[in-house]
């Protein structure tokens, strides 16, 4: 109808991430407050019909329940949207770069050095935050979270990947794993300590919303999740402003928080770096995310391989860290043209090879492009 409003104001009235029956009736009936014209679907709608299709096709018996399932979520968004809603589409200013099938395919079975030369033919700073619209908007983060790929993990955090990114459900990487009934612990810490929060449709979970997780986390029998999720430091990276016991030598330093015991109202801590356990309380620490500048490790890509390197300080990680950046950056100005040959390099190969269009959008993107769709509007 071509009635403009701002993208929070849209997606407050009509969520741009439920399809299926958590979304009221109200809900799904809400038009346009103008006109009443239909509101059309948002990409982050239409990735998830699309795997939900998929899914479906990977079933061959139709009285399975997953099946039926499925096809009551697509009858639903049907009689929400028609069945040729593949013609619109909202567009809400969070463009990214499209993950190729092909990748997460790859990498969900864990050929990672096809994801590692994805990434080294474009702009890593965008790439590490591309998502496949073929899986629910998943990117590169959560498909090495699940696979428990923990350098990699960490390799994308530090090239800038967004810890927080959101998949056409509206969840974190951090609430996918809760949500998740196998046990994914080490990789949650590691989410923690990079400063991850729970998203529930692409906002800071309710307080009801966080009891709820914590009661289905420990009756999934992950009761150490639930311990981590159920207090303010729980797996955080944190900075020691106090000790106890005349400790002064722990001032300053870093630590990663683990277990909060109620009784005592004390954080078990390990101190980075020399790994000692220590019991502290909130007010001797101060939550430290790790970040791309102060990451307390190092995990580096050559020649499609990831190499770890740990140091003996955050002095010493920040330092490196810093020099190995300038490096890049040396080399980027010595040769501007470096990434362009770099893609007509790999471009040619892959016709050589006759896959040619397999780093090419797919169609589905193409056409998604071509249609009319305004920012934050209908």
């Amino acid at each position: 109808c071509g009635h403009t409003f701002c993208a929070d104001c849209l997606s407050g009235w009509k969520s741009k991430y439920l399809i299926d029956g958590h979304r009221t009736e109200e809900q799904r009936g809400r038009r346009c407050p103008f006109c009443r014209g239909t509101i059309p679907p948002s990409r982050e709608q239409i990735s998830l019909i699309k795997m939900t299709r998929c899914a479906m096709k990977n079933i061959d018996d139709k009285s399975d329940p997953d099946y039926e399932e499925y096809a009551r979520k697509v009858k639903q968004f049907e009689a929400e949207y028609g069945e040729d809603w593949e013609g619109t589409v909202i567009k809400y200013d969070d463009d990214c770069i499209s993950l190729p099938s092909y990748v997460v395919e790859a990498a969900k079975g864990g050929n990672f050095q096809t994801a590692l030369q994805w990434l080294g033919k474009g702009n890593i700073k965008d790439r590490v935050n591309a998502k496949s619209e073929s899986f629910g908007n998943a990117g590169l983060l959560i498909t090495a979270a699940l696979t428990k790929e923990y350098d990699l993990m960490t390799f994308l955090l530090l090239n800038g990947a967004d810890v927080n990114i959101i998949n056409s459900a509206g969840l974190s990487v951090l609430s996918t794993l809760i949500y998740d009934s196998r046990s994914h612990l080490t990789t949650i810490r590691l989410l923690l300590s990079w400063g991850a929060e729970i998203f529930h449709e692409g906002r800071g979970a309710t307080s009801q919303e966080m009891k709820e997780l914590r009661f289905k986390t420990i009756m999934e029998g992950n009761a150490a999740v639930a311990n981590l999720i159920s207090s303010e430091l729980g797996g955080r990276r944190c900075k020691m402003v106090s000790a106890p016991d005349n400790r002064d030598d722990l001032v300053g330093k870093t630590c990663v928080v683990g277990r909060h015991i109620k009784k005592s109202s004390q954080y078990e801590v390990t101190v980075e770096f020399t790994n000692e356990s220590l019991l502290l309380g909130a007010d001797n620490l101060e939550r430290y995310d790790r970040t791309p500048h102060d990451p307390g490790c190092f995990v580096e890509c050559k020649n499609n391989r990831l190499k770890r390197r740990d140091f003996k300080s955050n002095a010493e990680c920040r330092a490196i860290v810093v020099s190995l950046r300038e490096d890049v950056e040396e080399s980027s100005e010595a040769d501007p043209d470096a990434e362009a040959k770099a893609e007509q390099a790999a471009a040619d190969l892959l016709s050589e090879l006759g896959l040619g269009d397999l780093e090419g959008p797919s169609s589905s993107a193409l056409k998604m492009e071509k249609e009319p769709a305004a920012s934050g509007k209908k």
